[in-house]
């Protein structure tokens, strides 16, 4: 029920048809995030991203708004490091006029000057509730430290002077560089038939124009090192990571499931010993960085003052044993049916699917149907575990970022 094809002029369209539903989510993905910001740009795609709804030549803000809610649908845009996407979930008979929409936001977009100081105004007030939020903030700061000086690191909402600095030519220009066909993926997942869908979105999207931009991107490197932000809070949150692998690694689902084993849900290893056993907190996980040539495997805890050194101690407990012992059967187990059952349960919504498809496409150039995915889950095994623990468990590749009342003389981790 897949199928995938590429216009003539690059953008690539990618289709799946799910017959037993009455859904269809699309999503217009462009291979364009902060990590391709030069610092001077920085936040312009996030700026981008927002102003794209706020009229067209044909239509207003408000007409835009108002033509989603007349057909019951949802329309919205996230901007993350690597890409922006532009998606939407209707009916099934409602799609050519969401595709008809999103074809008039993404081509047509006017910028009005007036518009631009007004979002300007609102992306300030986002950055300032994203700063005054330390549990986000942190994985932000974590980012920033693991990739310095390189754009990967940059923060996705952008630097505030830049935001101030935006007009009509900036964002016109940055769009007619880097909107180009061979960034594009269109990705629809639902009830639908194949052969109409590629005829609705050809004909909108297939005289696009415009010349590749890419250069050969660096790798960047894992700076391993302790950035204290002090503020008067309650707790301390902290972020305590390792390198990690790119979305591509074969090893990836090692990865996913050792991640799982030591913090992923309730019955985790972290969870159980941090929260449960310990009571030193209240939220305490473990998640992967993942793209297309870095990565990061990553533990947040957010604690009270005196509960901060035992914390982190613990986690370098956890990194420690399973560098040296093997997970038990039962245990691995358990984690890879979480992956599968989350794998099946997400895979019931179209939007779900319709991301999955654009990711595949823009990290493999090819598409993995959920039985393949299975096959690469059931294939790990406790000895890939332990190998690729002390690959990435190294006291020297330990980064560590905390917001809250601790400075760096009383960091004590890695003594």
């Amino acid at each position: 029920m897949y199928h995938k094809e590429t216009f003539p002029n690059g953008i690539k369209v990618v289709i799946e048809e799910i017959p037993s539903v009455h859904s269809v989510s699309i999503g217009v993905w462009v291979s364009v995030g902060s990590r391709d910001e030069k610092a001077k740009e920085n936040g312009t795609s996030h700026f981008l991203e927002h102003m794209i709804f706020k009229g067209t030549k044909s239509k207003t803000a408000l007409a835009i708004a108002q033509t989603m809610d007349s057909i019951g649908g949802h329309v919205d845009a996230a901007t993350g490091r690597e890409h922006t996407c532009y998606y939407a979930k209707v009916l099934d008979k409602h799609l050519p006029t969401t595709i008809e929409l999103l074809a008039d936001i993404f081509f047509n977009s006017v910028f009005n000057p007036i518009e631009i100081s007004k979002e300007k105004q609102v992306i300030i007030e986002e950055i300032k509730m994203y700063e005054d939020t330390p549990d986000e903030l942190i994985h932000d700061l974590f980012a920033q430290t693991i990739w310095k000086n390189y754009s990967l690191g940059q923060p996705i909402w952008g630097n505030l002077n830049v935001i101030k600095e935006t007009t009509q030519d900036k964002l016109i220009n940055f769009w007619n560089t880097h909107y180009t066909p061979g960034e594009i993926v269109i990705s629809v997942a639902g009830h639908i038939q194949k052969d109409e869908v590629v005829n609705q979105l050809f004909k909108f999207f297939s005289q696009h124009t415009g010349s590749n931009w890419r250069a050969k991107e660096t790798v960047p490197v894992f700076n391993s090192n302790s950035i204290f932000q002090f503020r008067k809070l309650e707790q301390i949150h902290l972020c305590l990571g390792t390198p990690g692998l790119s979305s591509v690694d074969e090893d990836r689902y090692i990865l996913r499931i050792l991640t799982t084993i030591l913090g992923v849900g309730m019955s985790s290893r972290l969870f159980q010993k941090i929260r449960e056993e310990s009571a030193l907190a209240y939220n305490v996980h473990a998640y992967p960085l993942s793209y297309k040539n870095a990565g990061a495997l990553v533990v947040y805890a957010g604690v009270s003052p005196k509960n901060y050194k035992e914390t982190t101690r613990i986690i370098l407990d956890e990194f420690n044993t399973l560098k040296t012992e093997l997970v038990s059967e039962q245990e691995l187990l358990n984690a890879k049916e979480k992956l599968k059952s989350a794998l099946w349960l997400n895979s019931e919504d179209t939007s779900y699917r319709m991301s999955r498809l654009a990711e595949q496409e823009i990290y493999f150039h090819k598409l993995f149907s959920i039985e393949e995915t299975l096959e690469l889950i059931d294939k790990v095994n406790s000895t890939d575990i332990k190998r690729l623990a002390q690959e990435l468990f190294k006291n020297e590749y330990l980064c560590l970022t905390t917001i809250g009342p601790l400075r760096k003389q009383e960091l004590g981790v890695r003594g």
